[in-house]
């Protein structure tokens, strides 16, 4: 913010909860930039506490993120936006598979352990789907289905060559002996923060503006599916654009903006979209912990703290229908 420095020291704590309250609620920088302003001028206007003035700030925030959030922010910050969201959900992936991995190394061995060719094999092997499932999440969320489709059938091969080549390699070729468990563990967590500070230092996505118009609308398309705009509901809003504008001179870009801004407004506006995606979502967050918890408890990996891991994690399985409940497509006012 370019008036960090400019805020009276009584105000420092209320323009702090203000800009806490505001952050990452999808508000352009621009739009939050031209806002502090205003708020600070009003305050030396009227030479009184921010307090006293506006009242809390966390309330004040809301409304102004009511007023101020964009469509056009939302995907420029969110998956499909760009590259850089990918990145951080693979930095944050491999980072947990890391400390995972090190954690179960400590369990089983102790201070030290062998390190077999095919061990590491396995483990890039087993690290490769989920780095193609971001991927293809990505490239799905930004309507290309087609790299999405690649994409996944790439790492699955690769994952496959690889558990195959571990599988050939069996346990006669040892890498290294009696490695200490700690420095492995920093050697497994350090993919996961170099990708982490390789996301955090990469350029602010922006949105693509340049398009042809058989390329908008096929990520239009791409888009609307993302959203889960039924197939046919999506054919039809495709098909009415490529008509009104064949009858007229604009480009598509010019006369609606980017493709997947509108696809997410049109989605938004459609129930069915809404719905499905609330239970992909609530399925996916009971899911993914109850099926972690069967896998603990059927590989007995984690020894005695095997129970107790289960039990986290079946806890975790409640989490998303309890903080999802508030946001139920059929109890929101549209």
């Amino acid at each position: 913010m370019g008036n960090t420095n400019i805020w009276s020291e009584t105000d420092q704590a209320w323009v702090t909860r203000y800009r806490a309250s505001t952050a990452g609620k999808h508000v352009p920088a621009v739009a939050l930039e031209e806002r502090e302003r205003d708020l600070l001028n009003a305050v030396r206007e009227a030479d009184i506490p921010a307090a006293e003035l506006f009242g809390d700030a966390s309330t004040l925030a809301a409304d102004d993120v009511l007023e101020l959030a964009t469509t056009a922010e939302t995907v420029r910050t969110s998956e499909g936006g760009g590259p850089r969201h990918a990145v951080k959900d693979a930095g944050g992936t491999l980072l947990v598979m890391g400390i995972v991995s090190a954690a179960l190394l400590a369990l089983r061995s102790g201070w030290s352990a062998d390190i077999y060719f095919a061990h590491l094999v396995l483990a890039v092997s087993v690290a490769i789907p989920f780095i193609g499932w971001i991927a293809a999440r990505a490239l799905f969320a930004a309507g290309r289905s087609v790299a999405m489709t690649g994409a996944i059938t790439s790492a699955v091969a690769i994952a496959l060559a690889g558990i195959a080549s571990a599988a050939a390699l069996g346990n006669d070729h040892i890498a290294a002996r009696a490695v200490p468990v700690p420095l492995l563990g920093v050697v497994l967590i350090i993919p996961g923060v170099v990708t982490l500070v390789w996301a955090s230092r990469m350029r602010q996505q922006v949105l693509r503006t340049s398009w042809d118009d058989t390329d908008w609308l096929q990520r239009l398309r791409g888009g609307l599916r993302a959203r889960l705009v039924p197939a046919t509901t999506a054919r039809g809003h495709v098909a009415e654009i490529k008509q009104a504008l064949d009858a007229s001179d604009t480009s598509a870009y010019e006369e609606y903006g980017h493709p997947l801004v509108l696809a997410r407004e049109i989605a938004d506006a459609n129930r069915t979209s809404r719905s499905s995606l609330w239970w992909l979502w609530i399925l996916t967050g009971i899911g993914s912990p109850l099926v972690s918890a069967v896998l603990v408890i059927t590989a007995q990996s984690w020894a005695n703290l095997t129970i107790p891991i289960a039990v986290l994690l079946l806890l975790a399985s409640f989490v998303t229908p309890v903080a999802g409940w508030s946001r139920r497509p059929w109890a929101q006012k549209r």
